[in-house]
């Protein structure tokens, strides 16, 4: 090829010249034969050769239960629709049949996800959970300050047969004895009707037991309690049915350590209870009443 100086004498020769030096440098790209790709051999510059096309043996995808998209050209996309079932926090897939779902939104705070066949087309869903056979279930709480008299009424019903009571006296205002009275409709009844059998051990730690008969018109829950107060558990059992009512108690404070049986020998229905002091001293403290769970 002739350069800028050159004096042309034999231009189509030079041309002749120029080509096949093109020919010769790009030699690997001439060529090939029909549907085959130009694929490097090497590193080196303008070194290719042609290969046969390799597109393996997939020719379309089609989009089955649960998924969408697919095709047979181009950029193929496929989305599970699983995604798009969730619309909420704390949704959840359940199926509703042979290779079908949907979401179950979230239920409410403390429920149970629940088999229930009824329930269509889910067959389960959100629940409280079922009541324990032995749990305690928390009837009413309340607080009492400078009483003489603190007085629990409606806490019986025929939801519960047996019941425990938890009575804490955080003081007395100068200590004294605590008697305990069933109650009908908001009054006290002072039968005579209440025994009870009683052991108890003073600061001394030597038992003692008396026997008090059905000339008794209370039970005598708290002997001997000092200001600093004391506490009284007891379960009773029956006393909203028409039947004999029986609880066991133990009791305590600083001085005395008390357990026992009580019975009110009648057959009445107490729908509530009191708590008396037997001198002119104060009670302050608290009660909670549990049922126990039966079914």
């Amino acid at each position: 090829m002739p350069t800028a100086t050159d004096l042309v004498t034999d231009l189509p020769a030079d041309f002749e010249v120029f080509g096949q030096a093109v020919a010769t440098s790009m030699a690997d790209l001439l060529g090939g034969t029909t549907g085959q790709v130009l694929s490097k051999t090497t590193d080196a510059d303008m070194d290719f050769t042609w290969v046969a096309a390799n597109p393996g043996d997939i020719t379309g995808v089609t989009a089955g239960v649960g998924i969408t998209g697919g095709g047979t050209s181009g950029t193929v996309t496929v989305t599970n629709d699983m995604a798009t079932t969730i619309t909420a926090s704390g949704d959840i897939v359940v199926g509703t049949g042979s290779g079908t779902y949907d979401n179950l939104p979230i239920g409410t705070t403390g429920q149970l996800l629940t088999a229930d066949t009824t329930v269509s087309p889910y067959k389960v869903k959100w629940a409280a959970p079922a009541a324990s056979a032995s749990g305690l279930t928390l009837i009413t709480s309340t607080d009492f300050s400078a009483v003489t008299t603190a007085s629990v009424n409606s806490c019986f019903s025929a939801t519960y047969s047996r019941y425990r009571i938890i009575v804490n006296f955080n003081s007395t205002g100068g200590g004294t004895d605590v008697v305990v009275k069933m109650r009908v409709s908001g009054t006290d009844s002072s039968a005579a009707s209440y025994q009870s059998k009683t052991m108890y051990a003073e600061s001394a730690g030597v038992w003692q037991s008396f026997w008090k008969n059905a000339a008794t018109t209370g039970f005598n829950a708290l002997g001997n309690m000092p200001a600093s107060g004391g506490i009284l558990t007891f379960d009773i059992s029956n006393p909203f049915q028409s039947q004999q009512t029986n609880a066991t108690m133990q009791a305590g404070h600083q001085d005395r350590m008390t357990n026992g049986t009580w019975s009110f020998a009648a057959s009445t229905s107490f729908d509530g209870l009191s708590f008396i002091s037997t001198t002119a001293n104060t009670l302050t403290g608290n009660y909670k009443i549990y049922g126990y769970q039966e079914s």
